[in-house]
């Protein structure tokens, strides 16, 4: 059978090789998505591990509210570090800032995106982990090091300048030298600036103090003896780590963290897979009715349904096998032109080397055959229905399946059971990868039922051609003829037209419900709020100097923090809000209390939004026991119930002095401005823009008009990075459209030859064959829409509710209609060129 599977592959080669290549082409994404989060994590390891080579144990603040998020929000102080190093076993002890910050360079031009900006402290050896490779470490309050590829990426050099925004304004800093981790060729994606520790201290908004104290142990006194001997003499408000623990515990939070961005790849991977699928299903079903006569030969001499049936699986197992090798070899490839895509789109991610995993080969070669068998076990099963006395009479065909009576019903109930897992999926058990599951069984019945609907679809989309002439008409009655090839290639780029068409109705309803949210929210000027270079929320400091603007009237702060709630699963978040200026800047629904509430809020008081006091029973007058994100307990009480299409709000909104007071939040998230009466609003603006210009460059102030620009803009680029993947599964559709195409040609050898002998000419064969395949693109395009638009107006309507403005981008859409095709033209051309070049007599006489 492996040698019969062999020779039938190798008797069709550009069959076998474009099937292979739909293969390739999923598994190339799964294989370079593993290989690219493999090595990004690896890439991170290295940087842990070279920062705390030198280090026995370290010293965090505990996090309250548990995470990896909250350390920073408490911080050590210096009786902290004396007791450090009065512990028995401790030989030395440092204090170290690691804070995030925002860098630009001279004039406040900021520097190109990193994945996050830190500044760091200088301390003593050996606790320093940087080494510099030009220049020398600062000494003076006035200098700074930058690593060398963000120095590299923003053009900086020994004696310029760089920007550090942290807690308050600006501050420049000269360039003395570049450094980087030992055996590092970048700082895994993010950018460093080093200064001294009382600068970045001052920088962090901690002066006097550390987000953590690391410490090397005295000769004979293991790291975890020190770090009990430490966690006993400083009590349950910090936590204490060995080295390796802090090594382990940092590479598993970044793990954890990038592991959406893998499972974000992968979902396309699979899609491409999927769409692959489709091709290997009616590539095998065709090559199956070609081979009837053959198979009844077989048959007729003695070979079993079982030898048959594993004749027709071999070759997919070959096929499948040499596809995704070739796959995960071009995986390799992938890996760097993922991480390069998405450099484009201002995500630099750390790479250093490239790390193949055992786990990479095996799922990503299990996958690919597993898919093809998959995909050709029907067409297997029909092969072994063929009669053994069909090989005595010719025009025959495979019987139909057992199921094809009830085709109606039986894809009904596959559609049903995918619903089914969507819905449960989204709703019941939050299960994301339930839900991708289902949405592929929906794909499938889809499918299944297709055929029903392909002859009349085939009129209608004909209609496009056949005044053309006989070579329109030709074709779309080829087309109608056979409705299950036609339905089986067409939704092969139905599913990729469909999740097209579901984002870009879904990123163009999104931007219309921010539209109006906005319209109806916002009753102020301008919204100030971070830029692009924006790594940790806007300085306090900030809206004050906003108040101080000429023709500036109300400046309204809003800051976002986090707490847990007794009796409420998980952090809640929490808004502190400038009261007094957001009740005349901002506009709220009241669902419960006193609108003037909001003006008067004050101390422990609260509003509720509409949902979180739905859910939890709340009402004004409830009272509710937090644990702030710095560790304090409060009891607070519930003075209205509010909304706000925005959704600007968190579960909780508390007055803003009090919010920083309890809960360590010193940044705000977006300010409010509103004129003064009588102002020019654009002296006003440009006023506004002078100062974020000179002093926190890394804010920005937009009109309503500028705001919602940006968001588009924010979509669009999503929605960019989206169509670039997805463009994967509409290639694998293409390559099965030519493979379809391909194989009619050959099936058809007789009677596009009597075509030729009656007249027609090779220019009237080649539109035949492009018509043909222009039909079957627009077929699954008009589907793919169809599915696409309801898909995104049911998944609105299930997650957002009413609060979701549908809109449907008509221009979009109409260009994936011209696209596709086109698309289509160019599928067709190598079959075509193929039909037209037929020898005539060779033609008629074959059997």
């Amino acid at each position: 059978m492996w040698r019969v599977a062999w020779r039938g592959l190798a008797a069709h080669k550009l069959r076998t090789m474009l099937t292979a290549f739909a293969v390739m082409l999923g598994v190339s994404l799964m294989s370079g998505t593993y290989i690219l989060t493999d090595t990004i994590d690896a890439s991170y390891g290295q940087l842990v591990g070279a920062a705390f080579s030198r280090v026995s144990d370290v010293i965090v603040p505990n996090a309250p509210l548990g995470g990896n998020n909250q350390a920073q929000i408490s911080t050590l102080d210096a009786a902290t570090l004396r007791a450090v190093g009065q512990v028995p076993g401790v030989d030395r002890a440092s204090g170290q800032i690691i804070n995030g910050v925002s860098l630009f360079g001279p004039a406040g031009k900021a520097l190109p995106r990193n994945a996050f900006n830190y500044v760091l402290g200088l301390v003593p050896p050996p606790f320093e982990p940087l080494q510099v490779t030009s220049g020398r470490y600062p000494r003076g309050a006035g200098e700074a090091d930058v690593d060398q590829a963000t120095a590299s990426r923003g053009r900086l050099h020994v004696g310029g300048v760089v920007g550090v925004a942290g807690a308050g304004a600006v501050r420049y800093y000269q360039i003395v030298g570049t450094v980087d981790l030992p055996g590092s060729s970048s700082f895994a994606g993010a950018g460093a600036v080093l200064l001294t520790l009382p600068q970045a201290q001052l920088v962090a908004g901690e002066v006097g103090r550390y987000d953590q104290i690391e410490v090397t142990a005295k000769p004979g006194v293991a790291p975890a003896t020190l770090r009990d001997r430490l966690g006993k003499v400083l009590g349950p408000a910090v936590t204490v780590r060995t080295n390796a623990q802090e090594i382990s515990q940092l590479s598993d939070n970044f793990a954890s963290n990038i592991a959406f961005f893998r499972d974000f790849l992968l979902v396309f991977a699979y899609v491409a897979l999927f769409v692959g699928a489709f091709i290997i299903l009616n590539t095998f079903s065709v090559t199956v009715a070609q081979r009837a006569r053959e198979i009844a030969l077989v048959r007729a001499m003695g070979a079993s349904a079982r030898q048959v049936r594993l004749a027709v699986l071999a070759e997919s197992i070959v096929l499948s096998v040499f596809g995704a090798a070739a796959g995960l070899a071009a995986g390799v490839g992938v890996a760097p032109a993922l991480s390069n895509i998405f450099k484009a789109f201002g995500a630099n991610l750390p790479a250093n080397g490239m790390v193949l995993e055992a786990r990479t080969v095996i799922v990503s070669m299990v996958a690919g055959v597993a898919v093809a068998v998959a995909s050709a076990w029907a067409p297997a099963l029909r092969a072994t229905r063929v009669p053994p006395l069909a090989a005595l009479r010719d025009g025959i065909a495979t019987p139909p399946g057992r199921f094809s009576r009830h085709s109606v019903a039986v894809s009904a109930a596959v559609l049903a059971v995918g619903l089914a897992m969507v819905v449960v999926g989204l709703g019941v058990v939050g299960s994301g990868a339930l839900a991708g599951v289902g949405a592929l069984v929906v794909f499938a019945g889809i499918a299944l039922f297709s055929p029903k609907v392909v002859p009349g679809l085939a009129r209608v989309v004909g209609a496009l051609v056949v005044w053309r002439g006989v070579t329109g008409v030709l074709a779309r009655e080829n087309i109608r003829r056979q409705p299950g090839r036609t339905a089986a290639t067409s939704a092969a780029l139905m599913v990729g037209l469909a999740l097209v068409t579901l984002v870009a109705v879904l990123a163009s309803g999104a931007q219309s419900t921010i539209d109006s949210a906005v319209r109806a929210a916002f009753a102020g000027n301008l919204i100030v709020q971070g830029g692009p270079s924006d790594n940790q929320g806007l300085p306090a400091s900030l809206a004050s100097a906003l108040r101080q603007v000429p023709g500036v009237g109300l400046v309204a702060a809003v800051n976002f923090s986090e707490a847990e709630v007794t009796g409420v699963n998980g952090a809640q978040p929490v808004d502190g809000v400038g009261a007094a200026a957001l009740a005349r800047l901002y506009r709220l629904d009241w669902e419960a209390g006193d609108r003037a509430q909001l003006a008067h809020l004050r101390g422990p008081e609260a509003l509720a939004t509409e949902s979180f006091a739905d859910a939890h029973h709340y009402r004004v007058g409830s009272r509710l026991a937090l644990l702030t994100a710095s560790g304090r307990r409060l009891g607070v009480v519930v003075t209205g119930v509010v909304s706000s299409k925005a959704g600007l709000l968190g579960s909780l909104t508390m007055d803003r002095a009090f919010v920083q007071e309890q809960f360590a939040q010193s940044n705000d998230g977006v300010d409010f401005i509103g004129y003064a009466p009588g102002a020019d609003g654009v002296a006003v603006q440009r006023s506004v823009d002078r100062l974020l210009a000179a002093r926190y460059p890394q804010a920005q102030a937009l009109t309503e008009a500028q705001y919602d620009s940006q968001e588009a803009g924010n979509i669009d680029s999503v929605l960019d990075l989206v169509y670039v993947l997805l463009a994967l599964a509409v290639l694998v559709s293409l390559c099965g459209l030519i493979n379809t195409l391909v194989l009619a040609v050959h099936e058809r050898r007789r009677e596009l030859g009597l075509l030729r002998a009656v007249g027609t000419s090779r220019r009237q064969v080649r539109q035949m064959v492009r018509y043909e395949s222009v039909i079957t693109a627009l077929i699954g395009a008009v589907i793919g829409l169809v599915v696409g638009t309801v898909a995104a107006a049911a998944l609105a309507r299930s997650l957002v509710g009413g609060a979701f403005v549908l809109s449907f981008p008509i221009a979009t859409l109409t260009v994936m209609v011209v696209l596709a095709a086109t698309a289509g033209v160019f599928a067709a051309a190598l079959p075509a060129r193929r039909a037209a070049r037929l020898d005539i007599l060779a033609a008629i006489a074959t059997e």
